[in-house]
């Protein structure tokens, strides 16, 4: 069938990535990028094709033949800053199944008698949120603080931590960097957070795990990126900052005179944990550097995250283990265990665990020291 201007017209709201376009579209695919940008007027297709997409965007297959999409509520708040765009529909679908995992797990954790995961504390301070952030992911200061102690030390206290950069294990829909890199959803008894694994660099990680928590600690959900302008996005820099280079340490060490890469390779040294990112961004909140430098190294580091993306393997890794952190691992064992134990039934685990197949789910019992009886 041919597609014309008003289907270009919506199709491009879906903002659909440009490896789901060349998984699609193949040889194709800048023919079709071409029609999307008004370059052609015509684009012939097939219905598989458009059932691809509908999937890939997971929306009901009739919504592309609509004048445009149906507006709906977002999931979280955004607090994306400048971006003008929405919710792409794979971050709305990866958050639809975030959101279907803390109901699980909260009645989970209320069912077996567990506390509220902040009862009796009252944090206001950002140097009291220091210290019970520095709780929950047992932070020591030493050589053993890795991005795994703190995620298993926050999974130790009822949170769930999602690793993951596609919707509900479906590589057609993946959640570009530059839209989001995570995302926190407070609960008083389930609180989660979403990283984003295309972020490749684990100290990246790090920072993001900890302006997530920062987000549960004010007891606000949202989604985050980069962001200055808003000041709950500015108050969870501070925080993630302060955790990882305490101001005064910083200050000592920062060499007045000096420019900024030369100032962050000494801090490295000392900040061990610290990317060049998240020292650019503790510079910029102290006033050590201005926004348009901020800016500059910013699009020089995004940059060299591209180049280096373009050149590594496409594999997707360990299928197991992108389930594994795509759930959480914790989570994953209690929906497990309660369904061998009959709490819970098969078919509803299986929709929990984002997976298809039975097999899959005994594969990841077995890789999970669960014995399936």
């Amino acid at each position: 069938m041919k597609l014309n201007a008003k289907n270009a017209s919506l199709l491009k709201t879906l903002n659909l990535p440009e490896s789901v376009i060349e998984k699609i579209f193949e040889k194709k695919s800048q023919a079709f990028c071409e029609f999307l940008n008004g370059n052609s007027s015509t684009f012939e297709i097939s219905l598989k094709k458009l059932t691809e997409i509908a999937k890939a965007s997971n929306i009901p297959f009739a919504y592309l033949f609509l004048d445009q999409l149906p507006q709906e509520k977002p999931l979280l708040p955004d607090f994306r800053g400048n971006t003008n765009k929405g919710f792409s529909p794979a971050l709305k679908s990866c958050i639809a199944s975030s959101l279907k995992k803390q109901e699980w797990h909260r009645a989970y954790l209320v069912r077996n008698g567990y506390s509220k995961f902040l009862e009796n504390k009252n944090l206001n301070t950002n140097a009291e949120l220091i210290i019970e952030a520095k709780r929950l992911i047992g932070f020591s200061g030493s050589s053993k603080d890795s991005f795994k102690a703190f995620k298993d030390s926050l999974e130790n206290h009822q949170f769930i931590v999602q690793q993951t950069g596609v919707a509900k294990n479906n590589t057609y829909r993946a959640i570009s960097i530059e839209e989001c890199r995570g995302y926190a959803i407070y609960d008083e008894y389930a609180p989660l957070i979403f990283i984003n694994s295309k972020d490749r660099s684990k100290k990246g990680k790090i920072f993001t795990l900890l302006h997530e928590l920062a987000h549960i600690l004010l007891k606000q959900s949202g989604v985050s990126l980069d962001d200055f302008t808003q000041a709950i996005e500015y108050r969870c820099n501070e925080i993630a900052g302060e955790i990882l280079m305490p101001s005064n340490k910083f200050m000592d060490i920062w060499e007045r005179g000096v420019g900024l890469q030369d100032n962050i390779t000494r801090l490295k040294e000392h900040f061990k944990l610290a990317s060049s990112l998240a020292i650019a961004t503790k510079a910029l909140l102290r006033g050590l550097i201005d926004k348009q430098e901020y800016d500059d190294f910013k699009r020089e580091q995004q940059n060299k995250f591209i180049e280096d993306e373009n050149t590594k393997s496409l594999k997707g890794g360990d299928h197991y283990n992108n389930v594994r952190a795509s759930n959480g691992e914790a989570f994953a064992k209690k929906v497990i265990i309660d369904t061998i134990n009959g709490y819970e039934t098969y078919k509803d685990a299986l929709n929990l665990l984002d997976i298809a197949k039975l097999s899959t789910f005994d594969k990841l019992a077995e890789e999970l020291g669960i014995s399936n009886v």
